[in-house]
């Protein structure tokens, strides 16, 4: 089926062009792409090297009120302070025991910690809840 003058004056009218033009839309979108793109970036970096980390190696019950965790850290920058908050949790998740980890000014980038956790429960986890510079 093909369309005559009239049906496409007709679609014309019903239809009309866009009254922003075509170009702005293309600016509109490379500026957006542009923000977008440094935003990644720099999320991607910054995320990519956090100024501190942990992580559990190893955690053991040893009763019904205490838990022992050895737990690593690792500051690019091992002169400058952090705390890290250790968690053990429930077998319910309810936090029954918490170590704030004080890490002052050292030599070593890698450094391992053994603690004792004390609980009020039996503890079935045990989480980094949150490592921060001072």
């Amino acid at each position: 089926m093909s369309t005559t003058e009239t049906d496409a004056q007709r679609i014309a009218r019903r239809y009309p062009p866009s009254r922003t033009p075509r170009w702005l839309w293309v600016v509109l979108a490379v500026v957006l792409a542009g923000v977008g793109g440094t935003w990644l970036t720099w999320s991607a970096l910054y995320g990519a090297n956090p100024p501190i980390s942990a992580k559990i190696v190893t955690w053991t019950v040893t009763s019904d009120s205490s838990v022992d965790v050895r737990v690593t850290t690792q500051r690019p920058d091992p002169g400058r302070p952090a705390v890290c908050t250790i968690t053990a949790q429930a077998e319910s998740y309810e936090t029954v025991g918490q170590y704030d980890l004080e890490l002052g000014p050292g030599t070593e980038e890698l450094e391992d910690h053994d603690i004792v956790i004390k609980t009020f429960q039996r503890a079935t986890s045990v989480k980094i809840s949150s490592c921060t510079p001072r």
